[in-house]
This record gives structure tokens, sequence and C-alpha cells, in this order.
């Protein structure tokens, strides 16, 4: 039977025959060892190109998914192992996850802008390119080129790249190497200042926003993607991890519900119109940048961002005198990192080792004549 090529795409070729007005696919599987079987015929099951080309597309994906092959980097489009990246891990824990589709599009544009689009093309002159445009955007929108923000981004591809590799797609792929992490921000607001900031909330999902970060200690991300069925008023508790999604290493906890917090959601769940508890006009609430920075200005404080409520709670519940243990669990930490970052506001912070250096190198006659008692070694 006579066969006529029409479309070629990832080694699969689309061919039509005199018999049938219906397309079909032609490839040849490899083997483990790369070597090419006999030819394979499938029926696209259409007469229609544009519906012939999508089916045939559909079915190299399935391959591609079912046995995967090790490609060199100079054969795979950088754009291809992101989106993929991106897409899987929307699937995963199902819900808006903002870190990975940030990069998408400032990466989509950079490839466009710059011609890098293998790879094997993003070596290290092609991520110092990308650092220098993405700073000269930042700072003409008027935000910060921090290294931190670009960190985030070219960890997005580090991972979609490394994800690749170990999913056999990829034979090697390029290092790439961060910059230096800036200090993790110390900023917290102080009582007077959280009264000030709530006060300043002019809308009522923002309010409610605030209300939220302080009264559960979550990032902003859980904020926003929490759906009214997370939220049980019978136990008093709010799951912030939703159904059937995967703990990732920002872990998201449960959390008891305050009393003061409790009426709010009450009103935000009745009120509800596309079942999440922040909205907008019937629509889920994605960000408050702007009108956050607003009831920052009115509020007259500065340094201050939608994340910096989370370390807010932490740091007062600390100073409070909160076990530290259950602030990790309203922060969803391990206990040793909520250690290293807030013992220190913490009203028994290192005592113990004051009172002892007290009793040794104090005023007090008693505490002097006690350290005569240390049996010390005859060189000190």
């Amino acid at each position: 039977m006579f066969y006529e090529p029409v479309w070629e795409y990832e080694e699969h070729m689309l061919v039509s025959r005199p018999d049938t007005a219906n397309y079909f696919i032609c490839w040849k599987p490899k083997s483990v060892s790369g070597k090419s079987s006999r030819t394979r015929r499938k029926s696209t099951g259409t007469s229609d190109l544009g519906e012939a080309k999508r089916r045939l597309i559909a079915i190299v994906k399935e391959h591609e998914e079912l046995h995967p092959m090790k490609r060199r980097p100079e054969d795979v489009m950088l754009l291809d192992v992101l989106v993929e990246y991106t897409e899987g891990m929307n699937r995963r824990i199902k819900h808006y996850y903002p870190a990975s589709r940030t990069s998408l599009k400032h990466f989509t544009e950079f490839v466009r802008r710059s011609g890098i689009n293998l790879v094997s093309d993003f070596g290290h002159d092609a991520q110092q390119s990308y650092i220098h445009w993405r700073q000269r955007t930042m700072l003409k929108q008027g935000y910060t080129a921090s290294n931190g923000t670009l960190n985030r981004e070219l960890g997005v591809m580090k991972a979609a790249l490394r994800l690749a590799w170990k999913r056999g797609r990829l034979e090697s792929y390029p290092h790439i190497e961060l910059l230096q992490s800036p200090p993790p921000r110390d900023r917290f607001l102080r009582s007077h200042e959280v009264r000030r900031l709530i006060e300043a909330c002019e809308y009522p999902h923002l309010h409610l926003f605030v209300m939220l970060a302080l009264h559960t200690l979550q990032r902003p991300i859980a904020i926003f993607s929490l759906r009214v069925e997370q939220v049980d008023l019978d136990w008093n508790r709010i799951d912030f991890l939703p159904s059937g999604s995967m703990q990732s290493n920002k872990r998201r906890p449960v959390v008891p519900i305050t009393p003061s917090l409790r009426p709010m959601l009450e009103q935000a769940m009745d009120e509800s119109e596309g079942g999440f508890i922040l909205e907008y006009q019937g629509h889920p609430v994605s960000t408050v940048k702007k009108s956050f920075r607003g009831a920052c200005i009115r509020a007259g404080l500065d340094d201050v961002t939608p994340y910096t409520l989370r370390h807010t709670g932490a740091t007062l519940m600390a100073a409070s005198g909160v076990p530290l243990r259950q602030i990790a669990g309203m922060l969803g930490h391990t206990e040793s990192r909520t250690t290293e970052i807030y013992a220190k506001h913490h009203p028994d912070y290192l005592m113990d080792a004051a009172r002892s250096i007290e009793m040794l190198f104090g005023d007090s006659p008693s505490t002097i004549a006690n350290t005569t008692r240390l049996a010390l070694p005859s060189s000190i």
C-alpha cells in the first residue's frame, strides 16, 4: 500500500493513502539500546488534517510518558521542559502555583527576545543575560531587583531541568548557579502597627486576608487557595492542604480557628460564590499586593509585605511565651527551624546562660567566691 507523507512531528509521520480519506500515523519505536524496530502504523480515525495533527501530537506525548527516551539537550526546547514541569506542579498540588507560572511567563518573554530556545543554549552566559534582563525590567516597573526574586525564578527552571533528567527525558542539562541569597527579613509589626494596618484596610477581602494571615500564620498562597470545604466549623479547624493534594516542602498544616476569626469565616462561607473563602466580586483572589500597599501607606508602615504578617504572628507569639513547638505546628515548620528563627524573641531566650554568666562574673562577692570552687587547669 502506498503512503504519502503529509506532516512530521517528533519522528512520527502523518501520512495519507489513496483508499481512504482518513490519515494515518507512522513511526518506528526504539528499543532501550536506541535501535529502531519495524515501522508501525495507526489510523487517526479522521479525515480532518488539523484534528489528525492534534491526535498525532497526543500519541507522541503518550509514547513519551510510557517510554521516555533520553534526548540530548541540543534537541530539547527549553520552554517545553518548563511547561511540562509547571503543568505537573499544578496537577500535583491542585491549586494556583504562582512560582512556576511566573517563571514560565518571564522565561517565555526572554526566549522570544533573546532567541535562546534550546536547553543546551541556557549556559552561564545565557543565565547572566536572563539575570540582567530581569533586573532591568523589574527596575523599570518600580520593583526591587532582589536576588531572592531572581533565585526563585532560576530555581524553578533548575527544578524543571532536573526533573526532566531524573525522568529520563534529558541526557544532561546545564548547571544553573543561583545568586547569593539575601539575609532573611526580620521585619515584623508591633501590636500598635497591627492595629493601624487593620484599620487601614478599606476592602472587605483585604481585611479578611489580613485577619486570616495573622490568626493562622499561613503563607499568602495558602490563604488565596483556601476553599470553603477546608474549613470545619464543627471541629473548629482549618485544613490548609487541599483535598487530594500532597504535602510539599512548604507544609500546609491544620490550625485551630480563633474566636475572633470564626464569625468572619462564617460570613465568608455564606457569601462565597465560587467556593473560595477569599473572593472579590465573586472571583477568587490571587493577589492583594496593590490594596495591601495602599493600606500600608495609609497606616504609615514601611517595608511591609503580605508575607510580613506570617512572621509578625509567629514573632509576637514567641515574645508572649508561647512554646516554640506550638508555633512550629502553626507555621508548618520543623521545631528546629522555628527555634532557629524565633527563639530569640522568646522571654526565656538564653536566660539560663545569662544567669550562669551572672553567677560566674557578676559583681556579687558571693558569686565571685563561688567561682573558686571550679577546678580549672593550672595553665589558665
